[in-house]
């Protein structure tokens, strides 16, 4: 038999079915033919090895944010199927920062209206372009500790747009990341009785009175005011607290896990589903964020999925390290670069930054960052969105700016951010660590080429 006639009748043409076990077990195979086959074979995996390693994986991205998640996964060699968020300020921020990807593949606009109609008139067709990767970081404003959370925000649903696209594109592999406090959250199911919806309008209103008093609470603080209005003004907090306790209670009934659901939701649409929380520092980030990733993989693929190992949980990089790397002689210098100028606090607000200590916080009188003081010793903590919110210099009594801000979160020193600054920090806080998204991108080229 001659290989080919080999190959045909056993292996179906296909060189990479050769088995040398199978292969020795053919009566009358000849060895020259043996021999001409197992060459082929090697050739095959030669090919098929630099194959992988030339090969550029692919990845669309929901919820991009200012591209803490991009950026990282560009790095990697990742290749953009299209990048999409809602927010003006952060798809300038991509804009501005990748010269590389084509603005026809950079989407402003609400997750709920890219169909497939909206994808075809863009130029891709969902069910063509073998995505290897999509990312959503859903929107965490219902699910994040950082505030009162509402579980009836209609920002809750948007994890189902998110998996409407997973069933749309078909990944390879799906990840949804958010803050761990949505392992924990509970919303409301959706078509209730309108007895129910009163009572959630009821919820909603003792909420939104819930934030007016505890920002006019924190703005009392702020001046010379007698003391007992301050109590007063607590006593009031805590009571309009216990109500909304009360009515949430009333409400357990209806209301559900979002985590179990995306679970579930991945499940029927034949995924095998992985979630844990990193802790950002032990990949070589200079905060001790933590993120949850939700990781679901594809059922034809057998490989089991598996999560970077840490790469510098003995080695974490400081703050120290981080500002280091800012060039203040040169393009970082606050007369040339706008965003490494520093707010200019009052002298009564300058005085209380002065009793904080890295060991020592300060009573809430304004904001949380700025009541705590950076270590240059250790990794950030989380940096909160909101420019009065972002914790004060380690040496200075300042906040610290937003390119400092930034640089903690490993982007590059000369990267430009969109919008005012308020909406500059919270593109800061909002984002993914740039280290964090490179590794765990690393990661995802190595599971993508062993399948």
């Amino acid at each position: 038999m001659s290989y080919e006639e080999v190959l045909k009748e056993h292996f179906s043409n296909e060189i990479k079915r050769v088995s040398n076990t199978k292969l020795k077990k053919i009566e009358g195979l000849d060895p020259l033919v043996y021999d001409k086959l197992i060459k082929m074979k090697k050739e095959y995996n030669k090919a098929k090895k630099a194959n992988k390693q030339t090969k550029k994986f692919t990845i669309a991205e929901t919820f991009v944010g200012c591209g803490g998640s991009h950026f990282g996964f560009k790095r990697a060699g990742f290749e953009s199927i299209f990048v999409n968020d809602c927010w003006n300020d952060a798809i300038d921020t991509i804009k501005l920062n990748d010269k590389d990807l084509s603005h026809d593949k950079i989407f402003l606009e609400d997750i709920k209206k890219l169909d497939e109609e909206f994808f075809i008139n863009n130029n891709i067709n969902p069910s063509e372009c073998n995505t290897d990767i999509l990312l959503g970081g859903v929107v965490c404003k219902g699910f994040s500790l950082a505030g009162v959370r509402n579980p009836y925000d209609e920002r809750n649903y948007l994890y189902l747009e998110q998996l409407r696209l997973v069933n749309m594109f078909r990944p390879k592999v799906s990840i949804i990341e958010n803050v761990p406090g949505i392992i924990s959250m509970k919303i409301l199911k959706r078509n209730q009785s309108e007895e129910l919806k009163l009572m959630c309008e009821k919820v909603d209103k003792i909420i939104q009175e819930f934030k007016s008093q505890r920002a006019q609470l924190i703005g009392l603080k702020k001046q010379e005011v007698d003391e007992s209005l301050i109590i007063e003004k607590n006593d009031l907090i805590a009571k309009i607290s216990d109500e909304r306790k009360i009515l949430e209670k009333e409400l357990e009934g209806n209301m559900y896990s979002v985590i179990d659901d995306i679970e579930n939701k991945y499940i029927e649409l034949g995924y095998k589903v992985y979630k844990k929380v990193l802790m950002c520092s032990n990949y070589e980030c200079a905060t001790n964020r933590k993120r949850l990733f939700i990781v679901a993989v594809r059922n034809d693929i057998e490989k089991e999925w598996t999560y970077p190992e840490s790469v510098s949980e003995n080695n974490k990089p400081t703050v120290k390290d981080a500002l280091d790397l800012l060039d203040l002689n040169g393009i970082n210098d606050p007369k040339k670069d706008p965003m490494n100028v520093p707010m200019n606090h009052r002298p009564k607000t300058i005085e209380k930054f002065k009793q904080i200590t890295c060991d020592k916080k300060a009573g809430t009188f304004f904001s949380r960052g700025s009541s705590q003081r950076l270590d240059y010793n250790k990794p950030a903590p989380t940096l909160v969105p909101g420019h009065s919110s972002f914790q004060l210099h380690p040496t200075e009594h300042r906040s610290i700016t937003v390119r400092e801000g930034a640089i903690i979160s490993g982007f590059p020193k000369d990267f430009q951010f969109a919008g005012v600054h308020g909406h500059q920090c919270m593109q800061i806080g909002n984002a993914i660590p740039v280290n964090m998204a490179y590794h765990l991108a690393e990661h995802c080229k190595k599971f993508l080429s062993s399948i």
